[in-house]
């Protein structure tokens, strides 16, 4: 078995060091270990971002109104919440 669920190996990712390339290990859905673009981790899936693309950390959006209850037909939870990750959000806080 092995040690990660997946490797996202990226030549541009935005770090607390600044852009530098890196491998981003996930255990249990969690960030689980950072290294290097190169180093060798063992994970049942390994993914390699195209040079042109950057990783990014995902954002938070603490000031939100999602339409639900109410006018559920224009926007719900649901697709509040699709919209949001398509844009790189993870956390929505709705402000009622």
């Amino acid at each position: 078995m092995a040690e990660y669920e997946l490797v996202v190996r990226a030549r541009r990712a935005v770090t607390p060091d600044g852009v530098r390339p890196v491998s981003v290990a996930v255990r249990d859905g969690r960030i689980a270990a950072l290294a290097g673009f190169g180093d060798a981790l063992d994970a049942a899936i390994t993914e390699e971002l195209p040079g042109t693309e950057v990783l990014l950390p995902g954002l938070v959006d603490t000031h939100v109104h999602v339409n639900e209850p109410g006018r559920t037909e224009w926007e719900g939870f649901a697709t509040a919440t699709q919209a949001a990750a398509a844009g790189g959000v993870t956390t929505l806080i709705d402000k009622r």
